[in-house]
């Protein structure tokens, strides 16, 4: 893939605020889906996973069957916006539900848009999809305002007469911090009365102290009603894949929290 991905930098998150977890059996999931560079890191999966993307509008090679994959319109330069029409409509041809909108846009080392601009752009190039695919709004950071849902709300205020189906976030922070994640995740579906979308979500600490978190967060999300997909990052080898594509030890944390 070409676009640099990172981890986002944990100097901008903000601290969270106390949330107890409820008590709730393990729901059925079609919720957890992959972030991925190398199509190939999916194979292992298999269908324990519904959904999938790559920060892109086009990827190379298949995923696991039943696996859909999400085309993102990453950022409006021309190597992101030229093939884009041909890329969704192909993709929801083949199957596609569902369309991404821009990778954090309130970060200056990504996407990089005001919402106004991001506005714009949302109307010339996702707006004419809306009816053939759901929209999810452009994913943003967990930063502090003009960052994280401050630009959100700008971007939504902006964006008059756009369809936005579902609204994409990204979250960060240390494993340790589950109540931090669990209240502000929460708190976006109050906020927005719309599906939500945790495309990013990461927590610092030892491969235990992840495997710990997400035996917590997995089914946390699973049967939060206003979470309607997530997906951990990422699909990576060194992450959830060893070099032969065999998963690794928080892999297979992840396939089956």
């Amino acid at each position: 893939m070409k676009f640099t991905l990172y981890a986002t930098a944990l100097s901008v998150l903000a601290a969270g605020s106390a949330f107890a977890a409820p008590t709730c059996k393990r729901a059925s999931t079609t919720k957890r889906g992959l972030g991925f560079n190398d199509v190939t890191a999916t194979t292992s999966f298999g269908n324990s996973v519904s959904w999938a993307y790559n920060w892109d509008s086009q990827k190379s090679g298949n995923l696991p069957s039943g696996v859909e994959y999400v085309p993102m319109l990453w950022g409006t330069s021309s190597d992101h916006t030229t093939n884009w029409n041909a890329n969704a409509n192909a993709a929801i041809a083949a199957g596609s539900t569902h369309l991404l909108g821009f990778n954090e846009p309130d970060l200056s080392s990504q996407s990089n848009l005001s919402p106004q601009d991001a506005a714009a752009a949302w109307k010339q190039y996702m707006e004419p999809f809306a009816g053939k695919a759901k929209l999810v709004s452009p994913a943003v950071t967990n930063g502090a305002a003009p960052m994280g849902l401050a630009w959100m709300d700008e971007f939504m205020a902006a964006c008059t007469g756009c369809t936005i189906d579902a609204v994409a976030i990204h979250i960060y922070d240390a494993a340790s911090n589950v109540a931090y994640f669990q209240n502000y995740i929460s708190s976006v579906g109050t906020k927005y009365n719309k599906p939500v979308w945790v495309t990013e979500f990461g927590a610092s600490g030892a491969t235990a102290d992840q495997q710990t978190f997400l035996t917590t967060m997995e089914p946390f999300l699973d049967n939060l009603a206003s979470v309607e997909r997530y997906a951990y990052f990422g699909d990576f080898v060194g992450t959830f894949v060893n070099s032969d594509g065999s998963l690794s030890a928080l892999g297979k944390t992840y396939q089956s929290a």
